[in-house]
């Protein structure tokens, strides 16, 4: 089992990722022009790694027990699910049912 201290070198590493990432995502529109659901489906991809890093190595989910792995994974899957679901509402009830046009 893992020691719960990780060296600082660690953290500036995941932090410079982190910015790495955080520029690569405010400049991919102006690189790689393209559709706005290519732009927004490469920043989300993005983003989902950046949450990872920080859920990793900032919030130490890397070195916890299994179980609780297992119950944040949960959680973040049912709040994925109500995102999507969310989401294909949002998309489909505007075109069926657009009362303002």
């Amino acid at each position: 089992m893992h020691s719960n201290t990780i060296s600082k070198n660690v953290f500036i590493k995941v932090f410079m990722a982190l910015i790495a990432l955080t520029i690569i995502t405010i400049s991919q529109p102006y690189l790689f022009p393209s559709e706005l659901a290519q732009t927004v489906s490469i920043q989300m991809f993005i983003s989902v790694i950046k949450a990872f890093l920080i859920g990793a190595y900032y919030m130490h989910l890397k070195y916890e027990s299994p179980l609780f792995r297992y119950i944040v994974a949960v959680a973040l899957t049912t709040l994925a699910i109500f995102f999507i679901i969310l989401a294909f509402d949002a998309i489909y009830r505007n075109e069926a049912f657009d009362y303002f046009s």
